[in-house]
């Protein structure tokens, strides 16, 4: 029998594949999804999405660029590209076609946790919350 730790980590692989294969439907990799979300959220600089990613700046520029050519958003030159000489720099913004994707993988993931706990009652639902939150609390303690 597996132990508690081993059985996560096989759950998290299954997820992360399942995950996997729901963006690659709507033509994204997860890490261009998780920034395209960012991005939605109003962190439109390079600077302020490097920061939240913990990118470095030519994989976050490859991954915005992906996202461009996907014309998930755009890019435009940002005001500071007037007033100062050097390196331009970018701002990105979200496209209707970016809204879009999101809304219709947030509904798809929707779906698949409604699929796969379709048979469990909402106190069992319940208890694998507290359970899973009282595993992370423990977690940050170490």
């Amino acid at each position: 029998m597996r132990s508690c730790l081993d059985s996560l980590m096989v759950v998290q692989k299954r997820y992360y594949s399942t995950l996997e294969k729901i963006v690659a439907q709507h033509n994204l990799t997860i890490a261009e999804w998780q920034l395209l979300l960012k991005v939605i959220d109003g962190n439109q600089t390079q600077e302020k999405l490097a920061k939240l990613t913990s990118l470095n700046v030519s994989t976050l520029s490859r991954q915005l660029a992906r996202l461009v050519a996907k014309e998930f958003v755009s890019r435009f030159a940002g005001e500071e590209n007037n007033r100062h000489g050097g390196r331009k720099k970018y701002n990105y913004v979200e496209t209707n076609k970016g809204k879009t994707v999101v809304k219709q993988l947030q509904q798809d993931i929707k779906k698949f946790a409604d699929n796969l706990f379709q048979h469990w009652s909402v106190d069992e639902l319940s208890m694998l919350q507290i359970l899973l939150n009282r595993l992370d609390r423990s977690m940050e303690r170490l």
